[in-house]
């Protein structure tokens, strides 16, 4: 009795490795590496188990087959299987737009229609007397639209009693 019990709880066990190693294969043939994915599965059952990744369409489907209790039971076989979404492959470098060029580089971004600089570099070249000619002196308009300062909340005092000493033995 206690040898079929011993044998199902391995069987068990086994079983949620193979999910693990389906799982896995699953994610890293969704990434396009297959062979990564047949590596990956085999480190997570014991030898002899069978595993298969296939691309069907734009899913990855892992299949993984062991037998429990190696060869004792032959005809008692547990596996898993595992679909996972075939992911985009990422952009090369050298390929689309920066996503990082939108603003100022450097400081030298300037006004394609008048060539006077923009954005935080339009009020220090402004205030330094450099601009694009007729009405680029600088003034009190110049420059970033001041914003409010910041709201603080002053510090809960401490509370006292009637004789004004602090409670708690707070000083």
């Amino acid at each position: 009795m206690l040898a079929v019990v011993l044998a199902a709880m391995g069987a068990v066990v086994l079983q949620l490795r193979c999910v693990d190693a389906a799982t896995e294969a699953a994610r890293f043939g969704a990434r396009g590496d297959l062979d990564g994915a047949r590596r990956a599965a085999a480190r997570l059952v014991p030898g002899g188990s069978e595993v298969t990744v296939d691309v069907a369409g734009d899913d990855v489907v892992a299949r993984v087959r062991a037998a429990p209790l190696g060869s004792a039971l032959p005809g008692v076989r547990v596996g898993a299987e595992a679909l996972a979404g075939r992911e985009p492959s990422p952009v090369a470098p050298g390929e689309g737009p920066d996503p990082l060029a939108g603003g100022s580089a450097g400081g030298s971004a300037t006004d394609a229609g008048t060539g006077a600089p923009t954005g935080t570099d339009a009020t220090a070249a402004g205030s330094a007397g450099v601009g694009s000619g007729a009405g680029s002196s600088a003034g009190p308009d110049d420059g970033p639209t001041p914003t409010a300062p910041p709201v603080t909340e002053p510090l809960p005092t401490p509370p006292t009693t009637t004789d004004g000493s602090a409670l708690g033995g707070l000083r």
